[in-house]
């Protein structure tokens, strides 16, 4: 049984970021069972067991291809980031992150360092980020401390 990792991400008719598994059945005790419905209940139990060992399989390569990917990471090339980045909720306060992000060569993005500061710590976190651009000259930032177009 050659079960493909792939398959637990295709549904609808399309292939998906996310999947989910739910292994769903109705059985009833053998002993409260009369012999027309033993049948019906076995048939049951081997169509559950089937999925079980389908998705046993599957899991299997998903988890083969987790290490792959990981393995493809750790011997990636990448840059760092500095963002400073303020966000208000509609109905919040104020906040504002200070990252370092690792980008990676295929584009994707992980955050190394994450510092967050209410609004009435800006004057620190635009201080902390100056002197995070002292500490590492030459790297990318994304400064966005500006009041979104909403908030005018």
């Amino acid at each position: 049984m050659s079960a493909d990792w792939k398959d637990l991400f295709r549904r609808w008719g399309g292939v998906h970021k996310e999947a989910e598994i739910r292994i769903s059945g109705y059985l009833i005790r053998p002993d409260c069972l009369t012999c027309d419905r033993i049948q019906w209940h076995d048939e049951s139990a081997a169509r559950i067991i089937g999925d079980c060992e389908r998705i046993a399989g599957e899991l299997r390569g998903y988890r083969q291809a987790l290490a792959e990917r990981y393995a493809e990471l750790s011997a990636m090339a990448y840059s760092l980031r500095l963002d400073l980045i303020r966000h208000r909720g509609w109905n919040g306060p104020v906040t504002y992150y200070l990252r370092l992000i690792r980008v990676y060569t295929d584009g994707h993005e992980e955050t190394e360092e994450e510092t967050v500061y209410p609004g009435n710590e800006r004057h620190r976190a635009l201080k902390d980020y100056q002197a995070q651009l002292k500490a590492r000259p030459g790297i990318e930032t994304r400064c966005e401390i500006g009041k979104a177009a909403w908030e005018h």
